[in-house]
């Protein structure tokens, strides 16, 4: 019988998800950095972001993956959004491999599939 902890992110006693240090695979000498993953619920408040037709909410879901889920180092809105673009997608990456139990590396293949498994989904109802 599975374990229902084998399920379900750890949190801490005041309800937070555990965060955890995390090394950046997609950059020069994988730096680490503090993360949290993200719950099914925040990323499908996600995915709604990056199905927007607008191309400026569509941008917005990296920031809000990195936001949600960036601990340390610590950086304000306007840090993030200054963010150099191979850094933000690195982080973004790390923050959905651990958010979806994958290596980074396939976090580019898995999220496809995980889109497309939710449109299905969304046309059933």
């Amino acid at each position: 019988m599975v374990d229902i902890n084998d399920m379900i992110f750890t949190r801490s006693e005041d309800g937070v998800l555990i965060p955890q240090m995390v090394a950046l695979e997609n950059l020069p000498n994988k730096p680490e950095v503090k993360l949290r993953p993200l719950t099914r619920g925040k990323l499908q408040e996600i995915y709604a972001i990056a199905q927007s037709n607008d191309p400026v909410e569509k941008a917005k879901a990296d920031t809000v993956i990195i936001k949600e889920g960036l601990i340390e180092p610590k950086m304000t809105d306007g840090q993030i959004d200054d963010m150099k673009p191979n850094w933000a997608g690195a982080i973004s990456v790390a923050i959905l491999s651990i958010s979806l139990g994958i290596p980074q590396e396939e976090v580019g293949t898995k999220a496809q599939e995980v889109i497309a498994n939710q449109e299905i989904e969304l046309k059933k109802k």
